[in-house]
């Protein structure tokens, strides 16, 4: 680990390991995975790897695909810069953000691509730097159109998000106060905070934030703790959860059946279910079924986005993701899902048309798997049981630790 001090702050930028299967073929990676496959008995899904894109020496921050589109993935690097990478083939497409060898290298914290409206015929790319600059790119012709750069020094900047209809988008970070910009004029209108004993806001740094269908209440996960309910139009708090350990974009919103999924950078009680009209816990989902050992460590977790029927999270307890499917009762239980990885998974995304999960990694690989049915035909062997019971071993290659900067 290379650490670099800047006042009260600790910028930890670890040096990626040598990946294994990084000189592979896809096809040679197809049968190498295979033994990191872990699936439940009662599922009638795995997951199948895909492709992956070369080896990097830098580590991912973040991964987002191409919600409208489904063409392209954008990753976000320790470095400061982001690649455009093809969905198909995973071919590089191009590199936005890219500092000169004297530039300051400071990680992307957060992307999002902006939703298409109707009237617009341009891709936009928004990132977050740990700089605290808000940068509006277009993607495919690799160009910066807009940036809006932080009014105080050390305004990290760790997470974004849009409203359904890009009129406004949300940005926090260290400070503690989450900022509401108007999308169309790119100026600040907002900032929601600690006011008082009436809006206690968080007391450490925020590392998601969500907002619902309506874009009228917004989600906020800390390092403090807890998980806060906004009200954006009158800037206060409606619920306060306490509990959720958030060291990651791992919070997601599912208005329609009132839900707010966290994943929490913690050993046991990790990924769980709140209310999202009243801030009760509504269900603690099991993240090892065999019981032998919870170590998930959550970075990153999320709701698929077609029906919401499943969850993926990822962590670095074990190197793994994993996938969880809604029950006929309601509830959520562990599917299938990938362990054993060489280096932790720090982000996850859902594709929007197919079947596709995306996991970026602290080697500088993202590895892209498809959820596939196993087959009504399949019978269970004893090969297949071996390896449902792999995931009960725990990594050599264990990396817990912040994913993001620590205070010092």
């Amino acid at each position: 680990v290379r650490c670099v001090q800047e006042t009260d702050l600790v910028y930890m930028d670890i040096i990626p390991p040598s990946p294994a299967h990084s000189d592979q073929s896809d096809n040679d990676n197809k049968q190498l995975y295979h033994d990191n496959i872990v699936s439940a008995l009662d599922s009638i899904y795995t997951l199948e790897f895909r492709r992956q894109t070369p080896v990097q020496q830098k580590f991912i921050y973040t991964v987002k695909f191409d919600p409208e589109e489904n063409k392209y993935i954008a990753l976000g690097f320790s470095d400061g810069s982001i690649g455009i990478y093809k969905v198909s083939n995973l071919e590089k497409f191009g590199t936005l953000g890219e500092s000169s060898v004297l530039e300051e290298k400071l990680p992307i914290g957060a992307l999002r691509w902006r939703p298409k409206l109707t009237m617009s015929k341009d891709r936009l790319l928004v990132a977050a730097g740990v700089d605290g600059v808000i940068s509006y790119w277009q993607p495919l012709t690799n160009k910066l159109v807009h940036s809006i750069k932080p009014e105080k020094k050390f305004s990290d900047l760790l997470c974004l998000d849009y409203t359904k209809d890009a009129t406004r988008l949300a940005a926090a970070g260290r400070r503690r106060a989450i900022k509401i910009f108007d999308d169309e004029k790119r100026v600040l209108c907002a900032k929601l905070r600690p006011k008082g004993q009436q809006t206690p806001g968080h007391s450490n740094r925020i590392f998601a934030v969500k907002f619902d269908e309506t874009g009228k209440t917004l989600v906020s996960g800390s390092w403090d703790m807890t998980v806060k309910v906004w009200d954006v139009n009158s800037g206060t708090v409606v619920q306060s959860i306490y509990g959720p350990e958030i060291n990651g974009e791992a919070i997601d919103v599912y208005s329609g059946g009132d839900l707010i999924v966290t994943g929490s950078h913690r050993s046991k009680e990790a990924l769980q279910l709140w209310s999202l009209s009243y801030g009760k816990l509504v269900e603690t989902i099991e993240w090892d079924p065999m019981k032998v050992q919870d170590s998930s460590h959550i970075f990153s977790a999320a709701f698929d986005k077609n029906g919401y029927r499943f969850i993926a999270a990822c962590g670095s307890g074990r190197n793994e993701a994993r996938l969880f499917e809604k029950r006929s009762d309601k509830s959520y239980s562990f599917s299938c899902g990938v362990t054993n990885l060489p280096a932790a998974c720090s982000s996850i995304d859902f594709s929007q048309k197919e079947n596709l999960i995306a996991i970026g990694c602290c080697d500088g690989i993202c590895r892209i798997f498809e959820r596939a049915e196993k087959g009504k035909a399949q019978s269970i062997t004893d090969s297949d049981l071996q390896i449902c019971l792999l995931y009960t071993s725990p990594s050599p290659r264990d990396q817990r630790g912040s994913r993001m900067p620590s205070s010092a």
